[in-house]
């Protein structure tokens, strides 16, 4: 072994101390053991009995009897002789009379001391009294200590002290002292020493009686022991041993037959010690069926170990009978904790506390692994058995015809007219009792899973946890890593059949359709959209809380991202679903129309279903947003998902579109239809007035009703371009249906108007060819289709002003259309019949300028210029006879005057559309 570097001592504490003072000593390289130090002096003295060590820095140990300072020198094992930076100053301990001492001391001094007020104020003013009797005051000149150690080393000025040097007390004490005063001094100190001898020859005057009495004593043991010489001679024990062994030889033959008896009443006496004393082992095989009946198994499994560590190895032919009984009753206990560990349900303590006790009865095999495998097929058969008993349940209710789910009668409106954030406020508010009697089977059956996964995985994964991390192997196993892929294995088996589970009751069509998991869990019949909808958030929030207590377990991310995709999907299908109810509920919001027109001087004219359209968007909106599109915790947010952006977009648009499908049931519907569906008002109006209202309807939409969609959804968090791209295309929609809804309009009311001027033209067989007399007055045919256009006009007015240039000027266009026919189908023109026509066409222009168009100005217009020119005289029969028409029509003619030139019109003719 090389050699280590030699100890040094850099550190004492005290530094100084009588012998016997506890000192500390530090430094660097006092060995790494006790065994190491092997030598120690302190000032030249071996202190190595006294020495403890401590560290390899640090030793304490007692002084010696060193008398002044010295070094500290520690020697080691394998360092040799060490060296030292500090010194140790050792010195005697002065006594006085008040201080036990285990020597003799002089006590003269105390005894002639003088009380009162010359007596010493302590005992060291005494003892520190000048031997040489004189005066030590004014002498102030010193000698310092280590000067006087230089020039007397190993000595010392202490008069105690065995190395007692004169001429250190001298230059110590009196220094400047005269020469005839240390003679006058000598001859005190030679006083005070024959006064001592003095002193002990009294002390013998004194006690000679006592001292002679004990010389007789050993006089008269020396002749007794002379006398003991002579009659047994030098070897008297030799005698005396055998004389003894003569004793003892005679007592055995004596007392033979006693001692037989008295050894075997000890050996009769010793096997009842024994038997009473191993009494524990003859009783262990009973007590032990004793505690296992009452489960106190670590009462068993403490006294099996007693019993192992005391006669495990026994060759005793008893003893060994009743271990191997003991042995069986063990083996009986280790099957029924055998059972208890694989029995489920059971608490994680119970489980961790039944596998120790296996452990310490060294049962084969590994119960932790058996009961994880236990615990993972118990919860795996838990949630099949979940998923086939209400399965079972719907499928008898769907053979009965109930479809599965239960229909909510509840609400305002019924069950028909409930929108799907009304049918989810109402869920949220029933009570327990009603939600189970209400809610769909599978949504019961959700819950149930979520219970039994959130309640039984977390214990099976913490004891993988523990088993894993050693805890409950015995102390000399070692964990088996190659059990960590079937343990994870396990766990994603576990997630992977919740998540088939769930998809197969909730959303089918995520199963992939050529997957096992398709035909394993697409075991589900079909229900209705409207059964299952509203239910789908509460089915969220289950799954969610599944997935919270999950995370809390720090899972591997690929055992997590099973329940993360399942809760995608599920937050997919239910965006999907509730804006596909919308959907739904908007096409059939048609059948709540009550033609009950509010009229709005800024908006115009509708109805309530444009309002409860936007109610019920911004319902559906904000239901989405609380429960789908709000992200929890280590969950995608579905706002940056670019497909599902896409899918927003188009919902958004189906949700708003599908009010446009219903006006176009209302309005648009096919006249051999059947009306059963529709639940026509008994208060509905009439064909063309339902049109108008529902044009007007339309037009408030796009006008209103969309942009604040836009804002509130926007608001909502739904992303804004897909919004606003929704809305756009929507807008386009509604004013396709807008075009249609006027041209229907314009087909209820055009179409009559002008059948009626060619009938009304010709009423009486009227001629132009055969007039006969000056015009007096406009025909019947012009003041009919006037009042006609005034009846479209009051109609238009009363629903929606904006839309009375617009349809007015339609109707204008066909009356102009219709009269330039009329005019060039005439033949032959009387030279009144070509006035009258002329005072006919002149007063429909003059009462209709504001509502002619450009093409209708050019159908009047060609109809004007078919006709030959008027003279000048004719020109003032007709001027005279408007002036009549204009003041006898004045209140007719009134409504013509509403709209001025110059007013903007809302309707633009040439593209027949509204603004």
């Amino acid at each position: 072994m090389p050699l280590a570097l030699p100890p040094i001592v850099t550190g004492i504490s005290p530094i100084e101390g009588v012998p016997g003072t506890k000192v500390t000593i530090r430094g660097e390289n006092f060995g790494n053991r006790p065994e190491d130090l092997i030598g120690l002096t302190i000032c030249g003295v071996d202190c190595l009995m006294t020495a403890e060590w401590k560290t390899s820095n640090k030793i304490i140990a007692r002084s010696g009897a060193g008398n002044g300072k010295g070094d500290i020198i520690v020697t080691t094992l394998h360092g040799s002789r060490g060296t030292s930076t500090v010194q140790f100053k050792g010195y005697q301990e002065t006594m006085g009379p008040l201080k036990e001492s285990a020597v003799w001391v002089d006590e003269t001094i105390f005894l002639n001391m003088a009380f009162g007020r010359k007596r010493p104020m302590s005992p060291t003013s005494v003892l520190q009294d000048d031997p040489l009797g004189l005066s030590v005051e004014g002498n102030d000149q010193k000698v310092l200590e280590e000067d006087l150690e230089e020039m007397f080393p190993g000595y010392s000025g202490d008069l105690t002290s065995v190395k007692f040097s004169p001429e250190w007390f001298l230059l110590e004490n009196h220094l400047s002292t005269s020469f005839e005063d240390l003679r006058a001094g000598l001859s005190c100190l030679r006083r005070k020493v024959e006064a001592q001898k003095e002193g002990q020859i009294s002390f013998l005057k004194a006690n000679v009686g006592s001292v002679i009495e004990q010389l007789d004593t050993l006089q008269e043991l020396k002749c007794k022991f002379e006398s003991d010489i002579q009659e047994y001679g030098r070897n008297s024990t030799q005698l005396l041993e055998k004389s003894i062994i003569e004793c003892k030889e005679e007592a055995d033959k004596l007392f033979e037959d006693v001692l037989q008896r008295k050894d075997r009443a000890d050996g009769t006496r010793n096997a009842l010690n024994v038997l009473h004393r191993f009494r524990f082992l003859l009783y262990l095989p009973v007590n032990i069926e004793r505690h296992i009946q009452k489960g106190d198994y670590d009462v068993v499994i403490n006294d099996f170990a007693r019993a192992k560590s005391l006669f495990g190895d026994t060759q005793v032919p008893l003893f060994r009978r009743f271990y191997s009984e003991v042995e069986k009753r063990i083996e009986d206990l280790q099957s029924v904790l055998g059972e208890q560990l694989i029995r489920m349900p059971s608490s994680l303590e119970h489980q961790k506390k039944i596998i120790r006790n296996l452990h310490h009865l060294e049962t084969p095999g590994d119960p932790a692994w058996q009961c994880l495998s236990a615990q993972h097929e118990y919860i795996l058969h838990l949630l099949m058995s979940v998923r086939d008993a209400h399965l079972n349940r719907e499928m008898a209710d769907h053979d009965l015809g109930s479809g599965g789910g239960k229909t909510n009668t509840g609400g305002t409106g019924g069950p028909r007219h409930a929108t799907p954030a009304a049918k989810y406020n109402k869920i949220m508010m029933s009570s327990v009792g009603e939600w189970q009697a209400t809610a769909p089977v599978r949504v019961l059956m959700v819950e149930e899973i979520c219970e039994v996964l959130s309640t039984n995985f977390p214990d099976m994964w913490k004891l993988s946890q523990a088993y894993f991390g050693g805890e409950l192997l015995p102390p000399t196993a070692q964990v088996d890593h190659f059990k960590h892929p079937r343990c994870k294995d396990m766990i994603l088996e576990l997630l992977d059949v919740f998540s088939g589970v769930m998809r197969g009751a909730i959303m089918p069509l995520s199963l992939h359709p050529d997957g096992q998991n398709f035909r394993k869990y697409h075991v589900w019949p079909e229900v209705s959209l409207d059964q299952i909808t509203s239910w789908l958030p509460q089915v969220l929030r289950h799954v969610r809380g599944c997935y919270n207590t999950l995370l809390t377990l720090d899972l591997p991310n690929d055992a997590l991202d099973v329940v993360k995709e399942l809760i995608f999907d599920l937050r997919v299908h239910c965006l999907t679903s509730l804006f596909q109810q919308t959907v739904e509920h908007l096409r059939n919001l048609h059948t709540r129309e009550k033609w009950q027109l509010e009229v709005d001087d800024e908006n115009g004219g509708c109805t309530q279903l444009p309002h409860i359209c936007e109610n019920v968007i911004v319902e559906c909106a904000q239901l989405v947003r609380e429960t789908v599109l709000d992200t929890s915790h280590r969950e995608t947010s579905l706002v940056d998902h670019p497909t599902v952006r896409r899918d927003i977009l188009t919902l958004i648009h189906n949700v708003i579109v599908a009010f446009a499908q219903s006006l176009e049931k209302l309005s648009l519907r096919d006249p051999d239809e059947d009306f059963g569906d529709c639940h026509v008002s008994e208060n509905a109006p009439g064909i063309e007035a339902q049109l108008l209202i529902t044009l007007s309807n339309c037009a408030f939409m796009r006008r209103s009703i969309l942009p604040r969609l836009s804002d509130s959804l926007v608001r909502a968090s739904y992303p804004q371009d897909e919004v606003k791209e929704a809305v756009k295309q929507a807008s386009r929609t509604y004013r396709e249906l807008q075009d249609r809804l006027f041209e229907a309009y314009l087909e209820e009311r055009v179409d009559p108007i002008i059948g009626m001027i060619e009938r009304s033209m010709y009423l009486g067989h009227y001629d132009w060819e055969k007039v006969d007399h000056p015009p007096t007055d406009v025909r019947t045919y012009v003041k009919e289709i006037l009042i006609n256009i005034t009846h479209v006009h009051a109609e238009v007015v009363g629903v929606w002003p904006g839309l009375v240039g617009g349809l007015v000027g339609r109707v204008v266009e066909g009356v102009g259309e219709e009269m330039s026919r009329l005019i060039a189908c005439v033949g032959k023109w009387s030279k009144y019949g070509i006035l009258q026509a002329h005072t006919d066409l002149a007063a429909l222009t003059a009462v209709l300028r504001n509502h002619i168009s450009s093409a209708a100005s050019a159908s009047f217009q060609e109809a004007i210029e078919m006709l030959p020119k008027l003279s000048a005289a004719e020109e003032r029969v007709k001027e005279e006879v408007l002036q009549g028409f204009r003041s006898k029509m004045r209140f007719l003619l009134a409504c013509f005057l509403e709209l001025e030139p110059g007013t903007p019109r809302f309707v633009q003719l040439p593209t027949r559309t509204i603004m």
